[in-house]
């Protein structure tokens, strides 16, 4: 018997499949709801999996309450999984989640939920539960919770954040409806809170202090999951907003965790901010020491004066120092977002922030990813309370018309569809440099390499492989030189030994210009040129070639280099 079953349930939008690494909210709900005695399991995943679990769990009377996670894009989805567990089942249903101090009066009715938790959960939901299933205290006398009463919508006092993270549960695949989820990686959050304050964050806007777990604490649930892994690379996932605040933490439990890779294979996922990174770049080589292959860091945009806005106390000069630090410590991937149609957003912002982004792509060397993204008005945001301060307005605080593919916003220059093809635009220029810097070399082969999957049981990510592989000819050269099939020339000692094998299909890519020349990705061949290519099939060394050809094994060298280039060849040994 389930006593609470906590569901994070999204519709199948644009044919996605929801995401939900990294959001612990509902496991770290029932780990704490367990350690109190009580039998919890939480589910995240399509609307229609988590109502078929749903419908079986209550036909069988294997569950006495539900918990719905509730954010900014799943709000009707949650009115009616709660109204249609309260009209056919009558269980309790409690609500949580980023958006719920957004909910309305409406919303309360529509849904017939019992209660819904502002903030922090652990706490109140314990208290809800004690209520609901063992009939101990009363709604009133709930901290942190809305609820109906005779029609009129009753918000009771605050309740204070947990100070001792420690006492904490650590999440366990018990805590898992479907335990198989549990195993596709380490998600852990380190500390709570954050003080910073940026204008258009949910989380900078209600929280208060910051608290961190202990370093040990945070090694312990490490431990504790890698006591169960096998030998596989895991992939861990350090979700808090504020890993990088203090640089004496981040260095001892970088430690830790380069200790313990002397015994396990990871890697490891962090955020960090800017200027805390900036005022502190020692933090950045302990986390490239300690497993750190990938960070998101909070870019936002590429002007003084909208960072300012923003609040974001950081510079793009800070940014640019930042990206450098992480790509020369050997941080494989820095992701951020630019935001469109954000503070005082105008074509001349959009254009410097083009500028900005063209320059830290190329200055990151396949490195850094960015997002363009268009503001969401998330609740409590300065942003969303006070729009017309930061040049915006707001056409659509429900969600209704977008699932993250269309602009909430406009501005009184800029209407929603002109704001969504500059977005596209942006987006079509990034994609567009990123191959020309692949097509031309300018982002380094071992930096390539490192992009490719480590095992056949691990997934490459990213977008730069991502793209990579929507390249047929760059993604066939650097899996053959990733699979050992095949070598630059460079990596080859006597090259006139070596057997030059093409990688591009020649059915799909050379073409005749005329009697005597042909041409092949840009690369324009006579006769005895073609030659070289149809013989580049491995079979045959390059002295060989340069035989059948009749030329000397120079002059085919400069062919071959020509191709190489053109990331059509490599070279086997045999």
């Amino acid at each position: 018997m389930i006593d609470i079953l906590f569901l994070n349930l999204h519709r199948r939008y644009l044919n996605v499949e929801p995401m939900h690494g990294g959001f612990l909210g509902i496991y770290l709900l029932a780990a704490f709801a367990r350690q109190e005695g009580y039998e919890a399991k939480s589910f995240s995943g399509t609307l229609e999996a988590g109502l078929r679990h749903l419908e079986r769990l209550c036909a069988e009377k294997k569950v006495s309450m539900v918990g719905l996670y509730c954010d900014y894009d799943n709000v009707t989805e949650n009115i009616f999984l709660s109204r249609h567990i309260k009209d056919n089942y009558n269980l309790p249903v409690i609500i949580g989640g980023p958006q719920a101090t957004a909910l309305d009066k409406n919303f309360y009715i529509e849904s017939k939920c019992d209660a819904v938790v502002r903030y922090e959960g652990e706490l109140t939901v314990l208290e809800l539960m004690n209520l609901y299933l063992e009939e101990i205290g009363e709604l009133k006398n709930i901290f942190g919770i809305n609820y109906l009463l005779n029609n009129d919508l009753i918000k009771n006092p605050e309740r204070q954040p947990i100070r001792n993270l420690d006492a904490l549960p650590f999440i366990d695949e018990n805590c898992y409806l479907e335990p198989k989820y549990f195993y596709r990686g380490l998600n852990i959050m380190t500390g709570r809170g954050c003080p910073f304050h940026c204008a258009f964050c949910h989380e900078g806007a209600h929280t208060r202090a910051v608290r961190f777990r202990s370093v040990e604490n945070v090694l312990a649930e490490v431990d504790a999951f890698l006591s169960n892994w096998d030998d596989d690379e895991l992939y861990i996932m350090f979700t808090d907003d504020t890993f990088t605040l203090n640089s004496e933490r981040v260095k001892n439990i970088c430690e830790g965790l380069a200790e313990r890779r002397k015994k396990y294979k990871f890697k490891f996922f962090c955020e960090g901010h800017i200027h805390t990174l900036y005022k502190n770049p020692e933090m950045i080589n302990y986390l490239a020491a300690g497993g750190c292959v990938r960070i998101q860091l909070g870019i936002e945009a590429g002007t003084a004066p909208v960072l300012k806005a923003y609040g974001k106390n950081t510079t793009p000069e800070e940014i640019f120092e930042v990206v450098r630090l992480c790509r020369d410590a050997g941080i494989q991937q820095v992701y951020g977002n630019i935001i469109l149609c954000g503070a005082n957003f105008s074509k001349e912002i959009f254009e410097a922030d083009k500028k900005f982004v063209r320059e830290l792509i190329e200055e990151s060397q396949g490195v850094v990813e960015i997002g363009v993204v268009t503001f969401w008005p998330l609740s409590e945001t300065k942003m969303t309370r006070c729009p017309e301060i930061f040049g915006i307005r707001i056409c659509d605080n429900e969600f209704i018309t977008s699932v993250g593919d269309f602009p909430q916003i406009e501005t009184f220059e800029l209407d929603k569809l002109t704001i969504n093809e500059m977005r596209r635009e942006f987006t079509e220029e990034i994609s567009a440099q990123m191959i020309d810097m692949l097509e031309n070399w300018r982002v380094p082969t071992e930096r390539v390499l490192s992009w490719f999957p480590t095992s056949r049981r691990t997934k490459s990510y990213g977008m730069w492989f991502n793209k990579l592989t929507t390249h047929e000819i760059l993604f066939a050269y650097y899996e053959m030189l990733h699979l050992g099939e095949g070598f630059h020339s460079a990596q080859v000692e006597n090259l006139s030994e070596a057997h030059p094998l093409r990688v591009a299909q020649l059915s799909t890519h050379l073409r005749r210009i005329n009697p005597t020349t042909a041409e092949i990705c840009g690369e324009i061949l006579s006769d005895y040129e073609l030659e070289i290519l149809l013989l580049a099939t491995g079979k045959l060394s390059v002295e060989e070639i340069a035989l059948r050809v009749g030329q000397k094994i120079l002059d085919v060298i400069k062919v071959l280099n020509r191709l190489e280039r053109r990331h059509l060849i490599v070279y086997t040994l045999h």
